[in-house]
């Protein structure tokens, strides 16, 4: 019995040991794991050791933040951020209580260091495409009739603009009384935008390329204790008047400029300077800037060209340079001049081309080339070219690609109803450029000959670009025109008959002088906006954007060609 009663304790002892070297262990294995996270993760452990140690005891909780208002906010804005946020509540308590000062959160119209924007808007002017306004200041709105389609802000604006607003039910409303006159403009926000609107500069900034180019609103908070900047989102959601839906990332923009003939009395020139990019010296910049820059180039490099007159055009390889400083990404070869030295060349060109990364349409290597469509895509929005040399194939030129002779794509309706219900189902916007008939009627002297503003009548340019709208194109451009034709609304689309000389010699009438680059934005696949945009070649053969007059005249001009 002895024995097995000392045995009993023996066993007892062990056991206690046991739970003893666990203890140990787990303690052990505890200052390990500390030691190893202050070594391993040492950023976040300092981190996470301080808030345990010391900003924990900081923190308050509160049950309702108190807010209030100073003198720079209008009764309506007062009215707005209450109705907004008089409700909330965290369980049965309100989440804000509205008082006359010492608030937990302060909000003012004027911005001081420290404060945070709670709140904004940026309404953007506008008024119909047709309009022969451009720019607006914000002491000028006082002179417009002026409407918008919400009524939230109307009484602060009215008030700090000193103007009169009426509030209309509908976007389609609102664009049949911009198209009264041009003295009735809108304020808008981004997402009613659209093509049928034309942006107006806000003391000559566009909204698009610069968020200055608007009428905003915005309000500031003051907080009390600065750990409370989370309230700061609650309150931007339930007021609702940031705008948050504009991500100008996703914004895209497509300059199109019209006829490039770097030849005849351009190259005389730009050889006697010794100047490879003297026609696009002072526009380039502007052409450049853009996500994609198209250009329509009917000529053709030819190695060590020197043709200044006539009708048989080419230009030397160097002249690249030109294209080069406008930035150019695209370019079109509907054309009907780049074969008046042999397709060779036009091979050769096309090389030149793709060598530098440009891409192109409307013409190519061979027939099936030439037909290709062009798809781009840029931030979300892939865009989709093809052109067409109509003049040429109701004549049947070797202008025009063949089975092995590269050219220009010849022109069938067909043919572009197929391309354009392929294009409509792979792209969010489809662009349609044709080379046309050319309006000859110039003048004998420098005057203004209105003929050439309009479309032509035989053959019906019309007729053709419409239909191209019709089978589903949402925008069709003439890039034949060596004088700018007029633009017009149709259906869904938006038609510009002729673009205008970009680079070439044709000086000797205004009307060939003047021409028109077309500012195209996207955003999400959406054709929100088309800018309309005067150039002008000067006598020297330099193009510039059109001064304030020059603009002007062009754009009355192309209105009563309409």
């Amino acid at each position: 019995m002895l024995n097995i009663r000392v045995s009993e304790r023996q066993f007892s002892r062990q056991k206690k040991g046991i739970r003893i070297s666990w203890k140990r262990l787990l303690l052990f294995s505890f200052l390990f794991t500390i030691i190893a996270l202050m070594f391993i993760e040492k950023g976040n452990f300092s981190a996470a050791l301080k808030y345990v140690l010391f900003t924990k005891k900081n923190i308050v909780v509160y049950d309702t933040y108190t807010f209030a208002f100073d003198d720079s906010v209008p009764s309506d804005i007062r009215d707005m951020v209450v109705d907004g946020l008089g409700e909330l509540k965290l369980g049965d308590v309100n989440r804000f209580e509205f008082v006359e000062k010492k608030s937990d959160i302060l909000l003012s119209k004027n911005k001081e260091e420290g404060m945070i924007e709670l709140f904004s808007k940026n309404f953007i002017p506008v008024a119909h495409l047709y309009s022969l306004e451009g720019d607006v200041s914000k002491d000028s709105l006082k002179k417009f009739n002026l409407f918008m389609l919400d009524s939230k802000y109307e009484k602060y604006l009215e008030g700090q603009y000193s103007v009169n607003i009426e509030i209309l039910e509908s976007k389609e409303q609102l664009v049949e009384k911009l198209a009264e006159s041009d003295k009735n403009i809108a304020l808008v926000e981004f997402d009613d935008l659209d093509v049928d609107m034309k942006i107006l500069d806000v003391d000559s900034r566009n909204f698009l390329d610069d968020e200055n180019g608007s009428i905003p609103i915005s309000f500031f908070a003051k907080l009390k204790n600065s750990e409370d900047l989370f309230i700061v989102d609650v309150v931007k959601k339930n007021v609702g008047s940031t705008d948050s839906k504009f991500n100008r990332e996703k914004l895209v923009k497509v300059n199109m400029s019209g006829v490039v003939a770097i030849s005849r009395g351009l190259a005389l020139k730009m050889d006697s300077l010794k100047s490879t990019t003297y026609p696009a010296d002072e526009i380039g910049e502007f052409l450049a800037n853009a996500d994609l820059t198209h250009v329509s180039n009917e000529v053709s490099f030819v190695p060590g060209c020197k043709v200044y007159s006539g009708m048989r055009f080419c230009s030397r390889p160097e002249y690249i340079d030109v294209l080069k400083k406008s930035g150019v990404d695209i370019v079109e070869l509907t054309g009907n001049h780049n074969n008046d030295f042999g397709s060779k060349y036009s091979k050769e060109s096309i090389k030149i081309y793709t060598d530098l990364g440009m891409r192109y349409f409307g013409g190519g290597l061979n027939d099936v080339d030439a037909s290709k469509i062009l798809y781009e895509e840029v931030k979300g929005t892939k865009i989709a070219f093809m052109g067409y040399n109509y003049y040429d194939t109701m004549l049947k030129t070797l202008a025009l690609a063949g089975d092995e002779r590269s050219g220009a794509n010849s022109f069938s309706e067909e043919k572009m109803q197929s391309d354009i219900e392929t294009a409509r189902k792979n792209a969010d916007i489809v662009i349609v450029d044709f080379q046309f008939q050319e309006c000859y009627s110039y003048p004998s002297s420098d005057v203004i000959f209105p003929i050439c503003y309009k479309p032509l009548s035989s053959p019906d340019q019309k007729g053709v670009f419409k239909k191209a709208i019709d089978m589903g194109a949402d925008i069709v451009v003439g890039t034949q025109a060596h004088q700018p034709q007029t633009f017009e609304l149709y259906k869904d689309g938006v038609i510009f008959y002729g673009l205008g000389n970009l680079f070439f010699d044709q000086n000797i009438w205004i009307g060939t002088r003047q021409g028109l680059v077309l500012s195209h934005y996207f955003y999400e696949g959406k054709h929100i906006q088309t800018q309309v945009v005067p150039i002008y070649m000067e006598k020297d053969l330099k193009v510039r954007l059109a001064t304030e007059s020059q603009g002007d005249l062009l754009m009355k001009l192309l209105r009563n060609a309409r």
